[in-house]
């Protein structure tokens, strides 16, 4: 493991690769879409050529090869190489074929890093297959991605996290809180606090805006849980087999070390 690597597992506009890189870290970042690739590559020139930064314009994938990915024309957030996402909503869409590799070949290549970070629209469970298995002072110390199913938490674990969190992605990047997501007037204050973030968001500057990742897992609020508890809060979220969120405005992260 290298301690100051991070990988950006879905780069987008840069929003946690400039966190990263102002707290130090050297940082490999991926991204699918051709124009947030070569928009980065301006943005973030300085720290490309001090050598801080390599973006990576692949997706992930199980294997190298090239696969059709959907552009979204109206939230570049959707843009994905599962059909089904990168068009939800009937939204106007983009096909790009793009050069796939897989998680693995970049450990190898570039060093398994400190930490990795994931969000890459329906995808992350690539990622997450790839890991190595955690061994006393080796492994990837710090895991995220999007809490889309419980078999992510469950891979995670079978590599050896066992400590995790559940993090709210659209509230402050808050640890899961059922009791709040069971109070029906939520999910209208969630939509009234992130209309009011986005409004102001070019007068109020905030170092994790909306969209990004939040701070790396080691600075996140909250305690670390067990991975028994951890399922069982998202367990619940999703209602069991009914597999129906309590609130449709919330969404997590998990988070895992050892």
């Amino acid at each position: 493991m290298e301690k100051r690597l991070v990988f950006d597992i879905g780069m987008h506009i840069g929003q946690d690769s400039i966190n990263y890189l102002l707290e130090g870290f050297r940082v490999l970042a991926v991204e699918a879409n051709p124009l947030l690739a070569q928009q980065n590559s301006v943005k973030f020139k300085k720290y490309i050529d001090d050598g801080s930064l390599t973006i990576l314009n692949v997706g992930i994938s199980d294997k190298e090869g090239i696969l059709p990915f959907y552009i979204n024309k109206r939230t570049s957030e959707w843009s994905s190489f599962d059909f089904q996402l990168g068009s939800r909503n009937n939204t106007p869409y983009e096909m790009k074929e793009i050069p796939c590799v897989t998680t693995a070949s970049l450990f190898k290549k570039y060093g398994v890093p400190y930490y990795l970070k994931v969000d890459i629209e329906g995808y992350d469970f690539y990622c997450i297959n790839d890991l190595p298995e955690v061994k006393t002072g080796d492994g990837v110390k710090y895991v995220s991605c999007e809490a889309t199913e419980v078999s992510l938490l469950d891979t995670l674990h079978a590599r050896g996290y066992t400590k995790f969190k559940l993090i709210h992605q659209g509230f402050n990047f808050r640890p899961i809180n059922l009791g709040l997501e069971k109070n029906p007037l939520f999910p209208l204050y969630l939509k009234v606090y992130t209309g009011l973030r986005l409004k102001f968001r070019n007068l109020i500057k905030s170092r994790y805006p909306y969209s990004s990742s939040g701070p790396i897992p080691e600075n996140t609020k909250g305690e670390w849980i067990t991975y028994e508890k951890a399922r069982q809060l998202f367990v619940d979220f999703y209602q069991g087999e009914k597999l129906k969120p309590l609130n449709d405005k919330s969404w997590f992260d998990f988070q895992a070390t050892y």
